[in-house]
């Protein structure tokens, strides 16, 4: 679920931007001092930067609120905040994206929701810079067991074409294993779900070389060495459509359509169920 500060919303939409995709790939946080409320053994703060899915923030939840903390040296401009592989749509969370000059007062970023799942939850925000950012969770209770995988702290790379036909979104797992038992008489006993997860591709044209050879350059590497990051085909207008991914397959390979100095690029990956 993506969701948009007012002020950013009307910036994306004065740009003509909003419902262009985004990627967002590069966590700033992973490189922050961490702090915030003290953690259970096994699930350092640290476990929510790495970009895998399988270690987890585990804050030790006294009250009501747990917070993860971000401390950047000095003042860094963000406009992205995400996390994945969590549960607090489970235990009915409401979560915050906060920013502070001092680690004292905190500021609210204007995009707060109560998670409704425990699918990715992504935050939009004007550019701000400040020192100290965090993860603000509410409406807890006392000994509920917060889990938090991925913790993102950034900036999209919005691209500068929108995605129309031919890509599948993902409304349910794509990938299902199932088991299924057959009598001699050929009929359906019943089936059994093994495995299940989720994949995309998506190819997106007419992208000006310079965008390519400029901004989106960093990305390539990175999808192609396997790192992690968060992907929205349409995010205005399908806020749910927002995946922690990874490479899946062959590597981005930007290529030339034609005369106008346009590119094209074609990339697939796996998808973050939980």
């Amino acid at each position: 679920m993506i969701t948009a500060s007012t002020a950013r919303a009307a910036a994306l939409v004065s740009a003509e931007t909003s419902n262009n995709p985004f990627v967002a790939y590069e966590n700033l946080g992973a490189a922050a001092t961490l702090g915030g409320t003290t953690t259970l053994s096994g699930g350092p703060a640290s476990n929510a930067v790495t970009g895998s899915t399988y270690d987890y923030w585990l804050p030790d939840v006294a009250g009501t609120t747990a917070e993860l903390e971000f401390d950047f040296g000095s003042a860094t401009s963000l406009t992205f905040a995400s996390i994945a592989a969590h549960n607090a749509g489970t235990l009915g969370a409401s979560i915050a994206v906060e920013h502070s000059t001092d680690a004292i007062t905190w500021t609210d970023s204007g995009c707060g929701v109560i998670a409704a799942t425990d699918d990715v939850m992504a935050f939009r925000f004007v550019a701000t810079s400040k020192r100290y950012w965090r993860f603000a969770f509410t409406g807890l209770t006392a000994s509920d067991a917060l889990a938090v995988g991925v913790a993102f702290l950034g900036n999209e790379l919005i691209i500068p074409r929108r995605l129309y036909q031919g890509f599948a979104p993902i409304m349910s797992p794509t990938e299902v294993q199932l088991q299924s038992n057959v009598s001699a008489g050929g009929n359906l006993l019943g089936s059994s779900t093994i495995a299940r997860g989720s994949s995309l591709s998506a190819t997106i044209s007419h992208i000006p070389a310079t965008f390519m050879r400029g901004d989106f350059l960093p990305f390539i590497p990175h999808f192609n060495n396997g790192g992690g990051f968060f992907f929205a085909w349409r995010p205005t207008k399908y806020v749910a459509d927002v995946h922690y991914c990874w490479r899946d397959g062959g590597t981005i390979r930007p290529s030339n359509t034609g005369p106008l100095d346009m590119m094209v690029i074609e990339f697939n990956a796996r998808a973050y169920n939980g």
